[in-house]
């Protein structure tokens, strides 16, 4: 399987993303669900970066579900307006966390590393 990875969403990387992105089958898109001041930037990032492809399948990872405070699920949705950002393409909202220690991999990242793995098979 092969796969092209951007990390980071500062400022400084954002440049890069539109050279990778024509290549991409897929995007994960990771936010702080307990950023709660960030999450409209997240919102006009992520509306930028489909807006020229309606099919591009999206997986986007609500991190730091475990944080007090963090928003929930339906909350990550609305304040991101995935609704809005297209009918023809593959979307999920998995809540994500590290366990506490860091010993072993939560359920919820098992299950996002899953569906990623699904889906790239789907796409070969």
């Amino acid at each position: 399987m092969e796969y092209a990875s951007v990390f980071g969403g500062s400022e400084s990387l954002r440049s890069y993303w539109k050279m990778y992105l024509p290549q991409v089958l897929l995007l994960i898109y990771v936010v702080d669900s307990a950023d709660h001041a960030r999450l409209p930037v997240a919102k006009q990032l992520l509306h930028q970066l489909v807006e020229n492809n309606s099919t591009l399948p999206v997986v986007v990872l609500a991190h730091k579900q475990d944080l007090e405070g963090a928003y929930c699920i339906t909350d990550i949705h609305d304040a991101l307006a995935l609704s809005d950002i297209g009918d023809k393409r593959k979307m999920f909202l998995i809540g994500t966390h590290v366990a506490e220690d860091g010993s072993e991999i939560s359920s919820s990242m098992k299950d996002a590393k899953e569906l990623i793995a699904e889906l790239f098979l789907e796409m070969q």
